[in-house]
């Protein structure tokens, strides 16, 4: 098959090695060619050329070219096969990535839908990190649904892995859809998805009693074929997430509660909802029709966005000669 190409879909990374699960029913390791680990630019004039000329090369704004979901070409090789071309995404789940400012870390493309995968105890309920999740589908326009995992420790939870309870619940909203798992490590993902799939048989470890902080079982992403239809993107635990590429004007909009109150605070559509005087949103929140710790989760998403403006303008601004 060398010199011949195949369309697959990436189903697994790690590292700087993918798999993909190829149209005729293979599994290819893979590497990625150089020409996708940079961002090629043309001169506008040599559009139509046939032997086009590169003009500049910049490198990309994401911690991969190639992410989990992707549908890719593939030249099928003796020892490692290697990745040619990856097909426009339809939508994504990303973030910013941990420790390198504006810089994007993609976690799944070609999702329908998040799980967003919450533990009510240990590790410890994390109000934020789930604002941030929710924000995030909203940002690409993706569905959400919060599954609260662990509940035999409490009577009035959703799902338990221990007792069965939610299982089918989970599995029916998982049905003929491609979605994406996330949440911080230890809050029971893996177990989730073995209770879904028994035969997958993922490794699991138990939450770090030291700490209270969940272990890293998940070290890479993988995507796994459902026996009821559809595919769950096994996304490793984590512990922070900060907006990819997000305007500070733009997150208001990311919380479906504050719709109805945009543009009825006494400054209107000016209103940042912080101290403002007459700000309906905080009116809201003292109200209590708002909760306190989504409209905390904004005002932390805001400061982070005015800050990330700021470090790209000083980025961008001409250096002075010497």
């Amino acid at each position: 098959m060398a010199g011949s190409q195949i369309e697959g879909v990436v189903i697994r990374q790690h590292r700087s090695h993918y798999v993909v699960e190829g149209d005729d029913g293979n599994e290819y390791l893979c590497g990625i060619s150089s020409k996708l680990r940079k961002n090629l630019e043309y001169p506008e004039a040599d559009r139509a050329s046939r032997r086009r000329r590169v003009q500049e090369v910049h490198e990309i704004g994401r911690t991969s070219a190639v992410v989990v979901g992707d549908v890719v070409t593939v030249e099928p090789g003796e020892e490692q096969s290697m990745i040619m071309t990856v097909r426009e995404r339809e939508s994504l789940l990303s973030r910013e990535s941990p420790g390198r400012r504006n810089l994007q870390q993609i976690i799944a493309a070609n999702v329908d839908q998040v799980l967003a995968v919450i533990s009510v105890d240990q590790p410890e309920f994390d109000a934020d990190l789930l604002n941030r999740l929710l924000c995030g589908a909203e940002r690409q326009g993706l569905d959400a649904c919060i599954c609260l995992t662990k509940t035999d420790t409490y009577p009035v939870l959703r799902t338990s892995v221990t007792t069965g309870e939610g299982i089918e619940s989970v599995r029916a909203w998982l049905e003929g859809k491609t979605s994406v798992a996330v949440g911080m490590s230890g809050v029971g993902k893996t177990s989730l998805i073995n209770a879904l799939e028994p035969g997958l048989e993922m490794r699991v470890q138990p939450v770090n009693r030291r700490t209270g902080k969940g272990r890293h079982t998940t070290t890479h992403i993988e995507l796994v074929r459902l026996s009821s239809g559809g595919h769950l993107v096994d996304a490793p635990g984590l512990r922070e997430l900060s907006l990819w590429s997000v305007e500070p004007h733009e997150i208001e909009g990311l919380f479906p509660e504050f719709e109805p109150l945009i543009g009825t605070c006494r400054f209107g559509t000016g209103c940042w909802h912080e101290g403002e005087p007459g700000c309906a949103v905080r009116d809201a929140v003292d109200a209590g029709s708002i909760a306190r710790h989504r409209h905390e989760t904004y005002l932390a998403l805001v400061e982070t966005a005015n800050e990330a403006s700021t470090d790209i303008r000083d980025r961008r601004r001409p250096r002075p000669s010497k």
